[in-house]
């Protein structure tokens, strides 16, 4: 699928910013059908000679309606940024054990989440299941994947964004190039249900807060209480563009807040953005700054967590834990660690079974709702939900998911323009 074709097919598509590419299940396959579970993840070059292609897919987002020329201009600008930025990547990837380690920790996951669906008892009987890991940007290859679907008699289709956040240019992309691959026949038309965000689904956040907790451990006993939390997040945030409708920003700001009335908000903790804007940018100035500002304001101890992602990547084993480590210690922070991903840790594997499970037989298994004052969900309403989060991605102020009104979190950057 070429990357032009997509930003030429998607760039006005309101779809990108609500994720309702496919339906949200369930599917309800029969005795002796095999459901195809397709693990949506960013994927990383496993070889040199794939780094140019990949980052070249990663620049070619389609972010809004443009005029063809506009599109020709992005595909040149892409190429060359690809190609100055080869030898950069290759060494940054290399200090980290290159993209095979990325990739395989995603065909851990995915080989985990299939022995734990095909072993629950909840499921409907005789079904069978497959899990596949593919990735928008080319490697894992979503035609590979296909290929391997049809080998195995895949019969129904369950899309697991791997992000726990809704994005345009992650969930979004992945959900789109999907779709443009079974129009043009490279996939196979099956039924093909998706998976919403689950950036405040109650195991997730307990696995979370479990690797986070690991990872105080590291800490010398003394500095433990002392230690800040400084949440880091892809992307930019909200405020940077007053027009921006991507629902992302403020599911971060949902996450975070989960995450820290889950601990009771036990000790000082701060959101920061890890990049500027495109791939091959470096770490942004706000994330920076914030190191910087704690170590002036007298910090000594600092916890980054990485909150939108499940697994090792770039962004967390370069930029964060060699990049930024480099800059506190030069900022006056001694003690400074990354908290792991997720990876295969149970808790996290279950949470994916449990949303696989809700898309297959339509049963719930588990539903959260966040207290008053603790998060952009009204109470009483479910965090199973639509991707729409917060008015600003449903037109300010229209009615949200389920006929209410969705409220801002009390860390989003928009809610004092907006109330």
């Amino acid at each position: 699928m070429s990357p032009r074709f997509l930003a030429k097919a998607y760039a006005s598509d309101e779809r990108l910013f609500s994720g309702r590419f496919f339906a949200q299940g369930p599917v309800r396959p029969a005795s002796g059908d095999r459901v195809g579970v397709v693990l949506l993840v960013p994927g990383a070059p496993e070889r040199k000679e794939d780094v140019r292609d990949y980052l070249y897919h990663r620049l070619m987002l389609p972010p809004g309606a443009q005029s063809v020329a506009r599109l020709w201009l992005r595909h040149v600008q892409s190429r060359l940024s690809a190609r100055m930025l080869y030898r950069q990547v290759i060494s940054e990837y290399s200090s980290i054990g290159g993209g095979l380690s990325i990739n395989r920790l995603n065909r851990e996951q995915s080989r985990e989440l299939e022995r734990r669906l095909n072993g629950r008892t909840d499921l409907p009987a005789g079904v069978r299941f497959s899990v596949y890991v593919a990735s928008p940007f080319g490697s894992p290859d979503m035609a590979r994947a296909a290929q391997a679907m049809a080998a195995d008699g895949v019969t129904h289709v369950v899309l697991l964004p791997m992000f726990p956040q809704y994005a345009t240019e992650t969930s979004g992309r992945a959900l789109a190039t999907w779709e443009a691959l079974t129009k043009t026949g490279a996939i196979a038309a099956r039924p093909t249900v998706s998976v919403g965000p689950f950036a405040t689904r109650e195991k997730y956040l307990k696995a979370l807060n479990e690797r986070i907790e690991q990872a105080l451990q590291r800490f010398p006993k003394h500095i433990r209480p002392g230690v800040e939390l400084l949440f880091a997040a892809h992307g930019i945030p909200a405020g940077h563009d007053p027009h921006n409708r991507d629902p992302y920003s403020c599911l971060v700001h949902n996450t975070v807040d989960a995450i820290m009335h889950a601990r009771r908000r036990d000790r000082a903790f701060s959101l920061s953005f890890v990049r500027s804007g495109r791939w091959g940018d470096t770490v942004s100035q706000d994330l920076q700054d914030r190191v910087r500002g704690m170590a002036k304001d007298g910090t000594r101890a600092v916890l980054v967590v990485p909150v939108d992602h499940v697994t090792e990547q770039f962004d967390t084993a370069y930029l964060l834990d060699v990049h930024m480590r480099a800059v506190a210690e030069k900022a006056g922070i001694p003690h400074y660690h990354v908290v792991s991903g997720l990876n295969c840790h149970p808790l996290f594997v279950e949470c994916l079974a449990d949303l696989v499970g809700e898309q297959v037989s339509g049963a719930a298994s588990d539903y959260r709702t966040l207290p008053a004052g603790d998060g952009a969900v009204r109470p009483g309403t479910s965090v199973l939900m639509p991707v729409a989060v917060c008015p600003r991605a449903s037109h300010e102020g229209a009615d949200g998911p389920g006929g209410t009104t969705e409220t801002f979190c009390h860390a989003c950057p928009v809610s004092a323009a907006h109330g």
